[in-house]
């Protein structure tokens, strides 16, 4: 027989037809869809809206199951740890009727794998095994990862030969035994006339990174969002288990609209991606909803005028782009906001306090009373309907402005006083422009606080209000320097106001100029990139040798654009000053599968600083453990946990606390080990300030230390195990 030609399976989607159609008068629609490629019994359902009929769901799911003759089914963990041998498993499946010997073919995938006890040189290994009808047959491999990131695997299995044949890749993500530390640096240019400008790079790369993390890439991009519309559904790599940290799938596809329109793009997709994420965004986010109207940080976990307003302002500005937003409730919110109100024209606080700069009342409320004035301002009905409130809430702020000395609380006062137009904004305005530190030689400004970001990003809205946006290009130069790899900012507050602020600016310099010649030089190699105005939404992405200490890039034309050169290493950071006292303890199971680690933390105070803001713990596994659905146990009831997220496949658990003192916060997490490892790397335990996330502390423990001899199936086990 002839062996057949054969795809390699790839797509692994759990769930994946979500349609609306409409059905005209034939009563039918036929649908073409192509299955995944999973080997499984998947369960169709679906309802209906009719003017005359009402709704009709399905009574039962149909169901419809795919299979093949013969074909694998793989057990692989979610990531691994670079340098640790690990047992890949699979199943094979004979549905033929006769017993077949199969050939079972593990690649090497672009020199990502190490195949242990065999030639470094291999770049494949296949067993045999006799396969009987009906029956599942396990076959596993022993391998290493030579690489950090995603390492694929590809196995392919035939038998006949080769006239039945399977193959499947998935991918493994292999992490550092560190943690990675993203940096980025940016030059943002903006050439009213014809100038030649060469802007240079000093890398910073600390020396104890680890060998082999390095990785150096330069972007250019004419577009001031070019990074953020690409990464549109993965912005944070943060936790996004709460009401506020939701909005940051919600809040930046209203930014990105608002660019891409203003700027008339014609990237339909682009258009489409963000309305289709605002809409999940917006789903997402109504589950913290409570029954007054008003939204909490958490699921029925009563009312938050902070979250309110941050929630009710972003739905407002949506509704611009999807009809789904039901305009009574938005009212309902704002309604909810002006009744908390003080008589002093103030606003404070009613639920449990996690962001204190803008919660906490320590400095007379003005951040939280100039953040509802804002929601209350940039809503029509509101301004009108609520205008005695927003009155009187002026009327707090005008009578503190000459008492702010926080540039934090400053700036949000001042931009809710552009808003309002208020006749003491100039007065405002200069006092926080007096705040502000400016350097310089990378001809930068902005506010020394502890919410650096969050402040220089209300300061640039207010200058942008007050059309001063020459005077504006400093501030956006300090901005676009602080954000992450993806476009982001670090928080989601600082990502809210900070994309907003450079959203904004970006609208008043249209790239419709654009026409310069970006030269790059690093080590002996000269890099050439041409942009002209038609090339918004491009970027030019290159990757630099990682043992280059710096670059020199010239730019001549006119027009204006951001360099960024974005380098990542991994670093060791068990030995940095610790903010909490973090202690594990591992209990005893009497099992080689089960783990039960105790942590315990508390926060340690300095001066009048005795609680964090919101605090999270993120436990991180050792490399073949994974957590099921309730992991937690044994926790302390002074200060409860308020959520949990299990995440990247069950390889990692992260804890909410509004906030943490110093009393001790303790719980016991257990975890199974479910894939065989050895030469494992030790895992680690993370606390964190949420809004701080300089004040942290970290922790590694390791579990057992079995060799490869311990795992490994005969034909696998290299010499040494064989003595």
């Amino acid at each position: 027989p002839i062996g057949k030609l054969v795809s390699y399976r790839t797509n692994f989607q759990e769930s994946w037809l979500w349609k609306n159609v409409s059905i005209g008068r034939s009563g039918s629609r036929k649908l073409i869809e192509v299955v995944p490629d999973t080997t499984t019994s998947w369960y169709l359902t679906g309802f209906s809206i009719d003017p005359v009929y009402g709704l009709g769901i399905i009574k039962k799911p149909i169901q419809f199951t795919t299979v093949q003759p013969f074909y694998i089914v793989e057990n692989l963990p979610y990531s691994i740890k670079r340098g640790e041998a690990v047992v890949l498993q699979f199943t094979l499946f004979n549905n033929l009727g006769a017993e077949y010997i199969a050939d079972v073919t593990l690649y090497n995938v672009a020199n990502q794998t190490e195949f242990v006890g065999r030639p470094d040189t291999d770049l494949s290994y296949t067993k045999s095994v006799s396969v009987p009808p009906k029956v599942g047959v396990p076959i596993s491999f022993l391998i290493k990862a030579r690489k950090l990131g995603e390492m694929a695997v590809r196995v392919k299995a035939s038998i006949m030969l080769g006239h039945e044949t399977d193959a499947l890749e998935k991918v493994i993500r292999v992490m550092p035994e560190s943690l990675a530390q993203p940096k980025m640096d940016t030059s943002f240019f903006c050439f009213d006339d014809y100038k030649n400008q060469t802007f240079p790079f000093n890398l910073d790369i600390n020396k104890k990174a680890d060998n082999g993390s390095k990785k150096i890439e330069f972007r250019l991009n004419p577009n001031l969002l070019t990074m953020v519309i690409k990464n549109l559904d993965n912005l944070l790599a943060v936790p996004t288990g709460c009401g506020e940290q939701n909005m940051v799938k919600f809040v930046p596809n209203i930014l990105v609209l608002d660019y891409l329109y203003a700027t008339g793009s014609k990237e339909q997709h682009l258009i489409d991606k963000a309305t289709n994420l605002l809409r999940q965004g917006y789903q997402n986010q109504m589950r913290y909803r409570q029954t007054d109207g008003s939204f909490g940080v958490w699921e029925k976990s009563g009312s938050s005028v902070f979250l309110t307003a941050f929630v009710a302002t972003s739905m407002q500005t949506a509704s611009k782009y999807m009809n789904d937003i039901d305009a009574a409730m938005v009212e309902k919110a704002l309604d909810w906001l002006a009744s908390k109100q003080h008589s002093s024209g103030r606003f404070d606080e009613t639920g449990k306090v996690w962001h204190k700069d803008m919660q906490g009342g320590l400095r007379n409320g003005v951040a939280l009373t100039s953040y509802v004035l804002t929601a209350l301002l940039e809503n029509d009905i509101a301004k009108v309907k609520h205008a005695v409130v927003i009155q009187n809430g002026m009327n707090y702020l005008s009578n503190q402005l000459a008492f702010i000395n926080n540039p934090y609380d400053l700036s949000i006062a001042t931009y809710a006083m552009m808003l309002n137009g208020h006749t003491m904004k100039k007065e405002a305005l200069d006092k926080l422009i007096d705040m502000s530190i400016s350097d310089n030689n990378k001809k930068e400004r902005y506010w020394g606080t502890t919410n650096q970001i969050e402040t220089t990003a209300y300061a640039l809205l207010s200058f942008v209000m007050a059309e001063k946006y020459l005077d504006g290009i400093p501030v956006m130069n300090w901005l676009v320097n602080q954000r992450y790899v993806t476009g982001s900012f670090p928080r989601t507050q600082d990502t809210f106001v900070g994309l907003k602020a450079l959203t904004k600016l970006a609208e008043k310099i249209s790239p419709s100029r654009n026409d310069y010649t970006v030269q790059l030089k690093y080590k002996k190699n000269t890099k050439y990139f041409n942009i002209n105005s038609e090339q918004i939404d491009v970027q030019n992405f290159l990757e630099i040798p990682e043992d280059t200490k710096k670059l020199e890039i010239n730019v001549g034309g006119i027009g204006f654009g951001l360099l960024e050169v974005i380098y990542q290493f991994d670093l060791n950071l068990v030995n940095f000053e610790h903010r909490f006292k973090l202690d594990l303890e591992k209990q005893n199971t009497g099992s080689d599968y089960e783990l039960r680690l105790r942590v315990c933390a508390n926060y340690i105070p300095e001066l009048t600083d005795s609680q964090s803001n919101m605090a999270l713990i993120e436990v991180t596994l050792p490399s073949g453990y994974v957590v099921d659905r309730n992991p937690i146990s044994e926790q302390t009831t002074v200060n409860p946990i308020q959520n949990m997220e299990i995440r990247y496949g069950g390889t990692s658990v992260v804890l909410y606390y509004y906030n943490m003192g110093t009393e001790r916060n303790c719980f016991t997490v257990t975890a199974y080990r479910r894939f065989k490892v050895a030469l494992k790397r030790p895992a680690y335990v993370v606390v964190y300030d949420y809004y701080n996330t300089n004040l942290n502390a970290i922790k590694v423990y390791e579990v057992d230390k079995q060799n490869v001899c311990e795992i490994c199936e005969e034909e696998d086990c290299p010499a040494e195990c064989k003595k």
